[in-house]
Formats: structure tokens, C-alpha cells, sequence
């Protein structure tokens, strides 16, 4: 008669190589995507996974809960780039480290974005994910300069706006792509635009 330990071994065995096939599936399509594939199908993931189209639809619904999948997992690896910035510092300080961690992430998000941003349209889970992406982004802009929104009483929904438009990602993507400035050309833009913006 087999012991519990030995029942459960092969259940937990299961589990685990699913989890890791779950895991090499979406780890596949990202890396399609940073190399440039912004439309990886699924005999392209299948293959760079090392497991069969047959196995990605045993794991994921469709495309389009890989996708999901896809955006979770990247939110998780950029998280770890977002490190705090004293709210209550000087303004020289804070928006230097705002800038400097931004630029960072727009940078690092690019590849992602760019293939995002072509389902967007006719993907939802893409699209919430661009919109809670976009509320972080702004909660961190109005956190940060709390003090200066708070001094510019009436414009501050305004001066929130341009803040959060000037440092996104689109804005990003136009000058390093768009305007051909380097990463530390385009921060030193955004930097000063923000000090235009607060009067600096």
C-alpha cells in the first residue's frame, strides 16, 4: 500500500514540470519579442520554449490569456526597478531620481510596449494592462511632486497631466526613436521640461 508521501509525489511532480512548461512559455514569448518578433505566433513560441503548439493551448486558453500572462510576468521583473524616492527631499533631488529611474524603465520597456501597443486594439487584456500601467505611472508622478501640485492650486490637474504626458513611454519612444536622441539626451530633455513645467 503506498504511503501518502508517495501518492502525493507524483501529483507534486505534475505540477511542478507545468509549472515550469507554464513559465518556459511565457519566458519564450518575451524573448521573441525583445529580438523583434512583435507578433510572435505560436509555432514560434512553441519552438523557442522547446515544447509543442498542442502544450501552450494546454496551458494557456488563447493567445490572448498568454498574453496576460506575458504582461504579469514583465510587470514583475520591471517592479524591481521602481526603488523609492523620498517624497519629502528637495525638488533638485527628487526629480534627478525620478528622471534617472524612469528613463530606466521606458528603456527597458520598449521592446514590450512596442509589441503591445499593435494588440492593444483588438486585445482587452492588453489594453487594461496599458491602462493600470498608465495609473501607476501617474499615482508616482502626483507622489512625488505632491508639493509642487499642491502649490499650483487650480493648474495642478493640468500640471499633473503634462508631468505624466512628458515622462510615458510614447513620449519616450518619440525622442529616442523619432528625434534619434540618445537615452541620456532624451532623460536630460525630459528633465528639463519638467523644470520648465515647475517653473525651475
Amino acid at each position: 500500500m503506498s504511503t501518502p508521501q508517495e501518492v502525493d509525489e507524483p501529483i507534486d511532480g505534475r505540477t511542478a514540470r507545468a509549472v515550469r512548461t507554464r513559465e518556459a512559455i511565457v519566458d519564450a514569448c518575451i524573448e521573441l519579442v525583445e529580438a523583434g518578433d512583435l507578433r510572435p505566433t505560436a509555432p514560434r513560441i512553441a519552438e523557442r520554449a522547446g515544447v509543442s503548439v498542442r502544450s501552450i493551448f494546454q496551458h494557456f486558453d488563447d493567445l490572448e490569456t498568454l498574453f496576460g500572462a506575458v504582461g504579469e510576468q514583465v510587470f514583475r521583473r520591471l517592479a524591481v526597478l521602481v526603488t523609492p524616492i523620498d517624497e519629502d527631499g528637495p525638488l533638485p533631488d527628487r526629480l534627478a531620481a525620478f528622471v534617472a529611474q524612469r528613463a530606466t524603465l521606458n528603456e527597458a520597456m520598449t521592446p514590450i510596449l512596442m509589441a503591445a501597443s499593435i494588440h492593444a486594439a483588438t486585445s482587452p487584456v492588453v489594453h487594461q494592462q496599458f491602462e493600470a500601467g498608465h495609473r501607476f505611472f501617474r499615482s508616482q508622478v502626483a507622489q512625488i511632486f505632491a508639493t509642487e501640485l499642491e502649490a499650483a492650486g487650480a493648474r495642478a490637474p493640468a500640471l499633473l497631466d503634462a508631468i505624466a504626458l512628458i515622462t510615458s513611454w510614447p513620449s519616450w519612444d518619440l525622442l529616442r526613436h523619432n528625434e534619434g536622441r540618445s537615452a541620456a539626451e532624451a532623460a536630460t530633455s525630459v528633465r528639463q521640461a519638467i523644470e520648465i513645467l515647475l517653473g525651475g
